[in-house]
């Protein structure tokens, strides 16, 4: 039995109704930030939310134009944005979706990629974020969401930048706490105190942004680094944690990426970017161990959907030998 294909007329109307939505969403102020996990009102990016239809939700956020993590690069930091994508996330499990407050999220994957790099340069205005996000639930028996995943698009003051897609877990705080028994909410004192890298070779500005040591090459397209990290850092760190968090991480991959794409191909780090990135979380990364990166970097290629060359990366993270984290990214020149 075959289905039939939307109309044009069906498909403009739709099209029409996800607009007026949009245009409804307000800009004015920030959402709770227990709404989006985030201790510091601050931190809290995304502003009003809105369902199209049974599984398919806008999210408005406002991109600050200074921030501590963005710093004052031309282009919107990209970590910046992933956060975005995750609050955006987290808002329609509880506003959409009626997950509980107390509850766990545990992200499985969280994949982006640009399609307008252009649409990302910081103008005279804060940019105006919308999410369009469809997601898929996973339930139990008794109806309950155990997860979903999610897929759409990110657009900057109306065009499209970004697209992805990702997966999390949903878990009640009791079944976290029981799978997360007695561990460390901060790092073991008796661990060494990384030197982090000096913030140009990572294609940083602020010292208190590196996350990475000094890279190290230890034999041809492949580099090595370990973790820096501060749980002081308020973006980082919003509030307390038992676990390396997943935006550490995938910053961490980007600065071995970009360092290394610079060292190996001999470009300056703060002409690079990172136009996509993809994230497969494997298990937790431990506050009580070191954690290690093993980037394999590729040759320079054509883009498929920008209009440049790119570099393909693969970054594992590793603890005890075992990898926790695997990260794929496109490093691309911006400028």
């Amino acid at each position: 039995m075959s289905i039939p294909e939307a109309t044009p007329a069906e498909v403009t109307s739709t099209e029409d109704s996800t607009a007026l939505v949009a245009e409804a969403l307000r800009y004015d102020s920030t959402v709770s930030r227990f709404l989006v996990h985030r201790t510091s009102v601050a931190e809290v990016f995304v502003t009003d939310s809105a369902a199209v239809g049974d599984d398919t939700f806008l999210v408005a956020a406002q991109l600050p134009r200074g921030h501590l993590i963005g710093e004052n690069a031309p282009l919107y930091d990209f970590t910046l944005l992933v956060e975005v994508v995750r609050q955006a996330g987290v808002l329609v499990a509880h506003r959409h979706l009626d997950i509980d407050l107390g509850s766990a999220f545990i992200f499985r994957s969280l994949n982006l990629h640009t399609v307008g790099l252009a649409n990302l340069m910081i103008g005279s205005n804060p940019a105006e974020v919308l999410v369009k996000m469809r997601v898929d639930a996973r339930r139990n028996r008794a109806g309950r969401i155990q997860g979903f995943t999610f897929s759409g698009d990110v657009s900057l003051d109306g065009e499209v930048a970004m697209a992805g897609d990702g997966t999390l877990l949903i878990l009640s705080q009791r079944a976290y706490r029981t799978m997360r028994t007695a561990r460390p909410t901060e790092p073991d004192p008796s661990l060494p105190r990384f030197t982090p890298a000096a913030p140009a070779t990572v294609g940083r500005q602020e010292a208190r942004n590196v996350v990475i040591t000094d890279p190290v090459l230890t034999m041809p397209g492949k580099v090595f680094a370990l973790i820096a990290m501060d749980p002081s850092h308020p973006h980082m760190f919003d509030h307390p944690l038992d676990h390396v968090p997943g935006h550490l991480q995938m910053e961490a991959a980007r600065q071995l990426a970009i360092s290394s794409v610079a060292r190996l191909h001999g470009v300056s780090p703060a002409t690079l970017t990172v136009a996509s990135i993809a994230t497969e979380f494997t298990a937790f990364a431990e506050l009580d161990q070191v954690t290690e990166l093993r980037a394999s970097v590729e040759g320079f290629r054509r883009h498929d959907e920008l209009p440049t060359l790119t570099v393909p990366v693969a970054v594992d993270v590793l603890q005890g030998g075992t990898v926790t984290t695997a990260i794929r990214l496109d490093v691309v020149q911006w400028t």
